[in-house]
C-alpha cells in the first residue's frame, strides 16, 4: 500500500534545503543523515513513476527513522533565522558555523533581513549576523557601578562592560539599540538616543 508519508515529500524536499546539522565535527551518523537528504532529492530525477515513488518511499522512511532518532533536524529558514537571532551574543559552540552554513550563498536571505518587531539583521558574506539594528528595548537601568543593563523586548539582557558614561534616557518609549559583533567575541551596543557606542555582553 502507498505510504502516506510520500504525499508530504514535496514539502519535505523543499525543507531539506534548510537542513541544519553540526559543523565540521559532525558525527558519522549525521553525515549519513545528510546523505539521505541528497538521496531523497536525487529521487526526483528518476523518469519512471514507479521507480521514482519507490525511491522516495524508501528514502523518506529512512529520513523518518533518522529524525525520530534525533540524528537529523529539518528547519524552515524563518525558524532558523529566529533561532540564530536568539543565540546572537552568546557563546554557543558552533552556532555561527551552523547557521552560517545554512544561509551562506543563499538567495532566500538578503544581506539585510527584517524581523517582525522592526529589528534588522545585517549579515556577512559567510551568512553570519554581523549586527542587529533597531532592536526594541523593554527596559533600561544602571547597576550599582553605573553601568547600563538593557533588557530587550524579546527578554535578552545585555550589560555594559566598559567604563563609558552613557545617560539613561528618561523616556524609553520607542527606544531601540544597535548591537554589532566585534573582535574576539566582543560586542558593541548603541542606544538610539545617544551617538556613542559601548561594549556590552549578554547576561
Amino acid at each position: 500500500m502507498f505510504d502516506t508519508r510520500v504525499r508530504s515529500l514535496p514539502r519535505l524536499a523543499l525543507a531539506a534545503s534548510a537542513l541544519a546539522l553540526a559543523g565540521a565535527g559532525a558525527s558519522a551518523q549525521e553525515q549519513q543523515s545528510s546523505a539521505l537528504v541528497d538521496e531523497l532529492l536525487a529521487c526526483r530525477a528518476i523518469a519512471s513513476d514507479t521507480d521514482r515513488l519507490a525511491c522516495m518511499d524508501r528514502t523518506s522512511a529512512a529520513l523518518d527513522t533518522a529524525m525520530s532518532a534525533g540524528e537529523l533536524t529539518v528547519l524552515e529558514r524563518a525558524r532558523a533565522a529566529a533561532a540564530e537571532r536568539s543565540t546572537f551574543g552568546t557563546a554557543v559552540a558552533g552556532a555561527g558555523r551552523m547557521f552560517g552554513s545554512l544561509f551562506a550563498g543563499s538567495s532566500a536571505l538578503p544581506a539585510e533581513q527584517a524581523y517582525d518587531d522592526g529589528a534588522v539583521a545585517v549579515r556577512t558574506e559567510s551568512g553570519d549576523i554581523q549586527a542587529l539594528l533597531g532592536v526594541p528595548v523593554r527596559a533600561i537601568r544602571t547597576d550599582p557601578l553605573g553601568k547600563l543593563v538593557v533588557t530587550l523586548a524579546d527578554g535578552q539582557v545585555w550589560r555594559q562592560t566598559d567604563a563609558r558614561r552613557i545617560p539613561v534616557p528618561r523616556n524609553t518609549e520607542g527606544l531601540t539599540v544597535e548591537i554589532e559583533r566585534g573582535a574576539m567575541s566582543s560586542h558593541f551596543m548603541r542606544l538610539s538616543t545617544h551617538p556613542v557606542r559601548f561594549r556590552a555582553a549578554r547576561d
